[in-house]
């Protein structure tokens, strides 16, 4: 079981860890599918009002034209990335149709075939066809349906203060750039094997329209006539039939160390793969993928948690990794909990938090691939059956159920939570934990058992999300914005129109020559320091 390392890290350098807590970043990104007054996914074009989506660094769309995507700048103050993401609400719902409406739940709603998800559109210069074509591959490998998903990406750093003081003490002849890739390498193998705790503690799509599946599982039930749901299920959205990938399930990606994940993620990029050799890649005169690649992109691997480092202009990510390093980690395994307004709350950032930081600070030795294998389908079961009672997690030398497992998780988190109370004044991050140890104790807390509960109150998964869609919609509306934020975001969508019409007016070069090049700019072996 994993142990707070106390002398590896707290005991060493407690009073830096202590002065630099404060520091810890964290950005937010959330998905959002539009609707209409009838719960089908609107097939307006994106709101004029929040700007373009091809150059606003704050409100753009991800798979979807109607699925849009917010995202704040990193923070310190989770009540200030909160507060912002509520403002980037509020001043899209001003921006949308009136009959228009944030689908706040992971899950999308009634589908009545794969025309309604349109793709994404981003004017006629060459970043933005690359863009839709992007999509157009993705909805080709694994169908639209899968796309219209939506969750939240929690994207964290540790302060650079703190992997100094660390690496004064522990470097062992690194360079302060290997020794924070290493760190946090080290977290996402903690994940790889404690994530599971993230799923059934703020799991919140336990159910799913009938319309989404051809066939429903047998590991579903209906519930009335148009909905499916796992009686014990916290998470479809990370289950077997959310992000799932037959391609993807063969991948080598490893994180034991920056070589070893840099090649499996080149490796993927470098591979031709049969099944997209035959969907080809031109049509005539249309493309229908950017490659035949495993992975057209890097954004193209699904996963829980990614590496990354902020890219330069013109610099693919895979390169920006291999010349500095690791910069922060992307948790994606946040479901939207449809109860609450952005999909996520402070007392919910202040338990991730403290939680990624203990999985920075203990001990996380190497995973075998066997072991990944194991630790996968530890994080599959809790997805589709967390909330069973007496059920046994996958992995361990002994039969152990999840209060068991938390219990041996639990007390570091406290001990941490006491620290980190200490530094913020309060008791803000105990009152986290022992929120999550109430939901170990009784499943009927949980995001996933509420939704259950509500969906058989409102006679199905559709009606349940709708009113809440409608109702959380036309708050944000009436709903006053910061002065600043509303000036912030008013400023941000101008800017993005005058971009994009520069972009549009000076894009001379042929998209075939311009494909060619992105295809084959990547970092190459020997690139930087990996």
């Amino acid at each position: 079981m994993t142990t707070l390392a106390h002398n590896k890290w707290l005991g060493l350098c407690c009073e830096a860890v202590r002065n630099n807590l404060k520091k810890i970043r964290v950005g937010f990104e959330k998905e959002s599918l539009r609707v209409n007054r009838d719960g089908h996914i609107a097939q307006t074009s994106h709101p004029a009002g929040a700007g373009k989506a091809l150059t606003n660094k704050y409100i753009t769309t991800d798979f979807s034209e109607a699925q849009l995507e917010f995202i704040t700048p990193a923070v310190q103050d989770m009540g200030d990335g909160i507060e912002f993401l509520k403002d980037i609400h509020r001043f899209t719902a001003r921006a949308m149709g009136k009959d228009e409406f944030f689908w706040n739940a992971s899950m999308p709603p009634m589908l009545l075939s794969d025309d309604d998800i349109p793709i994404a559109t981003y004017g006629t210069c060459n970043a933005a066809r690359i863009k839709t074509l992007y999509r157009k591959g993705l909805a080709n490998r694994y169908g639209k349906r899968m796309q219209a998903i939506s969750g939240i990406h929690y994207n964290f750093s540790l302060p650079d203060e703190l992997w100094e003081c660390m690496h004064a003490r522990l470097g062992e002849g690194r360079s302060l750039q290997d020794f924070r890739s290493d760190g946090y390498l080290a977290l996402i193998r903690n994940l790889q094997r404690h994530g599971w705790l993230l799923l059934y503690l703020f799991g919140a799509s336990p159910a799913i329209d009938r319309s989404y599946l051809e066939h429903a599982p047998d590991n579903l039930e209906a519930w009335a006539a148009d909905t499916l749901y796992g009686p014990h299920a916290t998470s479809l959205r990370m289950s077997g039939i959310g992000y799932t990938s037959v391609v993807q399930g063969k991948l080598d990606i490893r994180f034991n160390n920056m070589t070893d994940y840099l090649d499996g993620l080149r490796a993927a990029l470098d591979t031709s793969e049969s099944l997209y050799e035959a969907i080809g890649v031109v049509d005539g005169d249309s493309y229908k993928q950017m490659n035949t690649r495993q992975l057209q992109l890097e954004n193209e691997l699904y996963g829980s948690v990614r590496p990354k480092r902020n890219a330069y202009d013109n610099e693919r990510p895979i390169t920006a990794l291999c010349r500095r390093g690791v910069e922060y980690i992307e948790l994606r395994s946040i479901d939207i909990n449809p109860f609450l307004p952005v999909g996520i709350d402070v007392e919910q950032a202040n338990f991730l938090n403290l939680f990624l930081t203990f999985m920075a600070f203990a001990d996380s030795p190497q995973v075998s691939a066997q072991e990944r294998d194991v630790l996968a389908e530890r994080t599959r079961v809790v997805a589709e059956m967390g909330r069973k009672p007496g059920l046994q997690l996958p992995g361990f030398d002994q039969p152990t159920t999840i209060p068991a497992a938390a219990a041996e998780l639990f007390p570091g988190l406290k001990d941490l939570a006491g620290l980190f109370d200490e530094v913020y004044g309060g008791t803000a991050f105990a009152d986290a934990v022992a929120a999550q140890m109430a939901k170990i104790a009784n499943p009927a807390l949980t995001p996933s058992a509420k939704v259950v509960a509500e969906m058989k109150s409102y006679g199905s998964y559709q009606a349940l999300i709708a009113a809440l869609a409608e109702a959380q919609t036309t708050h944000f509306r009436a709903e006053p914005m910061d002065e600043a934020s509303a000036k912030q975001l008013e400023e941000q969508a101008e800017k993005s129109f005058k971009q994009w019409q520069k972009m549009e007016a000076e894009d001379i070069t042929p998209f075939d020559q311009y494909l060619n090049a992105q295809a084959a700019y990547f970092c190459p072996p020997g690139c930087g320091r990996y």
